[in-house]
């Protein structure tokens, strides 16, 4: 006995099937771009807030530290003009940056 709805062959019965597999195929695709969206959200929500809890402060500090260089170069400049050495300024407790001397560091040996 023959069932009431006989396959379809040839080319139509193959794009019949066809749709219906890329349908099919297209509801997981969604479904798990959906899943990968919510993920990468989560993600990229802890590192953004992670990165401003720690970055923020340090950009803050490293800002901080350069007015404090200026200020000194100033106030350095001023001295200098009154007569003070670089080693008298030294003594003072000015730091090499604020006199223009390379940093220990950067010497050549």
């Amino acid at each position: 006995m023959q069932s009431s709805q006989p396959k379809e062959g040839g080319i139509k019965g193959f794009l019949s099937r066809a749709g219906k597999s890329f349908y099919a195929g297209g509801l997981y695709f969604k479904e798990k771009s959906w899943m990968a969206a919510k993920m990468a959200g989560n993600v990229g929500f802890a590192v953004a807030t992670t990165s401003i809890v720690v970055l923020m402060p340090l950009i803050f500090e490293i800002m901080r530290e350069g007015q404090m260089i200026e200020a000194d170069k100033l106030q350095v400049k001023e001295l200098r003009q009154q007569g003070y050495s670089d080693g008298q300024l030294a003594e003072i407790g000015f730091p090499k940056v604020s006199l223009g001397l390379a940093p220990a560091v950067l010497k050549s040996s």
